[in-house]
C-alpha cells in the first residue's frame, strides 16, 4: 500500500507544474519568404513574426515567439512585411521533468 501512495505522489510531484496559459498578443510582420522543405514538394510562403512590445507576466515562455512562423493562409487579411497581426496565444506545459515541457501555438490570427 506504501509503494502505491508513493507512485502516486510521484505522479502528482512531476505533473503538479503543469498548467495551460492563453491571451492575445501582438506580433509584427518581420519577414515573408518562399519555403521549400524537400525539392519534391511545390514552394509555400512562411511569415517570421516578432512579438511588439513586452508580452506578459504570466507567460510560461517568452522567447518562443522571437521568429514564430505562420502561414499566410492562416491570417485574416493579406499582410506584408511592417504589417503588425494579432493572434491568440496558447501555452501547454505538460510537467517540470519532461524535455520540451512548454508547447505554444498561435491561432485565430488577424491583421491589427
Amino acid at each position: 500500500m506504501r509503494k502505491i501512495v508513493l507512485v502516486v505522489a510521484g505522479c502528482f510531484a512531476l505533473t503538479g507544474c503543469a498548467g495551460d496559459w492563453e491571451a492575445e498578443v501582438r506580433l509584427k510582420v518581420v519577414k515573408i519568404e518562399e519555403y521549400q522543405p524537400l525539392e519534391t514538394l511545390p514552394p509555400e510562403q512562411r511569415i517570421d513574426l516578432d512579438p511588439v512590445g513586452e508580452l506578459p507576466e504570466d507567460a510560461f515562455e517568452r522567447d518562443y515567439y522571437y521568429g514564430a512562423i505562420k502561414n499566410p493562409a492562416e491570417i485574416d487579411g493579406d499582410v506584408k512585411v511592417g504589417d503588425e497581426v494579432v493572434c491568440l496565444a496558447k501555452q501547454r506545459t505538460i510537467g517540470a521533468f519532461q524535455t520540451n515541457s512548454i508547447s505554444t501555438e498561435l491561432f485565430q490570427c488577424r491583421k491589427a
